[in-house]
């Protein structure tokens, strides 16, 4: 008889969660290099990021438009060069690659 009463209190139980929503907010520098856009992508893809912020020197907001037919919760937007960079985010990453250049030396 105990059983009946306490299995509704046991589902409702678990239907109920204590615990907080995360929504990070995260800002990627250099989200338009080799590095940045499949960073950017899979920041996109996260059940964690709520909205995610693109920052370069170019083409940022084309990587801001393919990233936001993706259908996920993440808000994405483009911003591009250094008087747009805002304090938008919890967590900034900055994503650099170290170019090759190739030096000539003279005998």
């Amino acid at each position: 008889m105990f059983s009946r009463a306490v299995r509704p209190t046991v589902g409702l139980a678990r239907s109920l969660s204590t615990s907080s929503q995360n929504h990070a907010k995260v800002a990627v520098l250099g989200a338009s290099g080799g590095i940045g856009q499949p960073l950017s992508l899979l920041l996109k893809n996260s059940p964690l990021v709520s909205q995610l912020s693109l920052f370069d020197i170019a083409h940022t907001p084309g990587v801001a438009a393919d990233l936001s037919h993706i259908e996920t919760r993440a808000q994405v937007s483009g911003y591009i060069g250094p008087d747009q960079l805002v304090s938008l985010s919890d967590s900034p990453l900055q994503s650099q690659s170290v170019p090759s250049f190739q030096t000539a030396v003279s005998p």
